[in-house]
């Protein structure tokens, strides 16, 4: 049972960067062969540190050695000890001669040492080198990815955020990155490095800049990574941040309360918009009122004008009746028994126009003056000019 829990809680393993021992023959296809936990070795360490063709010496040795005894056996065998020493002699020239040639895969630094000391670093080709320097190890020159996650970081408001970065790296100075620190150990000093500096970079920022870390430029953390890696000889080319997001929970509230901002901001538009419309009907009102207003005041300059001139109608009437009371003053002055004679007249034409009623009684006063007016009459028509 204690096993099995400390099974269960022994951490996941997030290593990245290995380095395999083969055959120095065998080293382009362990640069491009992945290994069980699909790790690519980014170093790799020859079985053999010199390359004479040690099975072939042996060989050569063992043919020699037959010779030697069959030439002992047979006393007939005379061409057989020669032989065996030939073809001895062949082995060994070719078990050296391969020796001189050394073959770096291509995207590889090789590592000489001579006497157990460095001597220098080869690039990628076939080169002659002398049997007695070994090839220690081959190095990628290729660009490697390393992946950097980071869980439940706090940000600058004490939100815990997860972010998870791809950092690409090369090493190019093989020399120191070799014999300063191995592989695995690189990886994990290289991970912590990372995540100090990841931490570091996601504390100056808040929640809400998180997610934009993704369009972001990396360029002051690739200089503090590439100023802790340097004294390994490896040089930090760029770094992508690949996810970025605050936990699930806040990430809800913040939709929630985006959504309330959104529900307000609406709230308020359909408030500002009503308001709006009330304002326009309230001008328009106004604008009503007022066109009523100016009807109206029209209208009652209208009727003033009316009036008026109505009023001078009535003056020019009373001038005009002034007038012809005037000249019928002049007149009666001139002829006094014509308003009487008028009267006379008028009161003859009504008797005239009643003298048909049979109920009708009228009474004119005296016959005497019945006889005047029609002598009056008579003599107002004399008197009128003749036209």
């Amino acid at each position: 049972m204690a096993d099995e829990q400390n099974i269960k809680a022994a951490p996941p393993d997030y290593t990245q960067l290995t380095q395999v021992r083969v055959p120095l023959e065998e080293a382009a296809d362990a640069f491009a062969i992945r290994d069980a936990s699909g790790r690519i070795p980014i170093v790799v360490v020859p079985q053999r540190t010199y390359r004479i063709r040690s099975e072939l010496v042996v060989l050569a040795v063992i043919i020699l050695a037959a010779g030697l005894v069959g030439g002992a056996i047979w006393n007939n065998a005379a061409l057989l000890w020669p032989l065996a020493i030939a073809v001895a002699v062949l082995l060994v020239v070719l078990a050296i001669s391969s020796s001189f040639r050394v073959r770096v895969p291509e995207g590889a630094h090789a590592l000489l040492a001579r006497g157990g000391r460095y001597s220098r670093t080869l690039g990628s080709g076939t080169h002659f080198v002398l049997p007695w320097i070994a090839v220690t190890h081959l190095v990628s020159r290729r660009e490697i990815p390393f992946d950097v996650p980071a869980v439940e970081v706090p940000t600058q408001d004490n939100v815990r955020a997860s972010v998870d970065i791809l950092i690409t790296f090369s090493i190019t100075e093989p020399y120191r990155f070799v014999y300063s620190i191995s592989a695995s150990d690189f990886d994990q000093v290289f991970q912590a490095a990372c995540q100090d500096a990841l931490r570091a970079r996601i504390r100056q920022i808040n929640s809400a800049e998180v997610m934009n870390l993704t369009h972001r430029d990396m360029a002051e953390l690739v200089e503090v990574l590439g100023a802790a890696v340097e004294a390994y000889g490896i040089t930090v080319m760029k770094i992508n941040v690949t996810y970025a997001q605050p936990p699930v929970d806040f990430m809800r509230s913040q939709e929630a309360r985006q959504l309330a901002v959104l529900q307000q901001a609406e709230q308020a538009e359909k408030q500002a918009l009503a308001q709006r419309r009330q304002a326009d009907e309230e001008a328009l009102a106004r604008q009503q009122v007022i066109a009523q207003v100016e009807r109206e005041r029209e209208g009652l300059q209208a009727q003033v004008q009316q009036a008026e001139l109505r009023r001078r109608i009535v003056e020019l009437e009373a001038e005009a009746e002034e007038w012809r009371l005037a000249k019928l003053e002049e007149r009666l002055a001139k002829y006094p028994h014509a308003a009487q004679w008028e009267v006379e007249t008028l009161q003859l034409e009504i008797g005239r126009a009643l003298a048909g009623n049979t109920r009708a009684v009228l009474q004119f006063g005296s016959a005497s003056d019945i006889v005047r007016t029609f002598l009056m009459r008579d003599g107002l028509q004399e008197d009128k000019p003749v036209a």
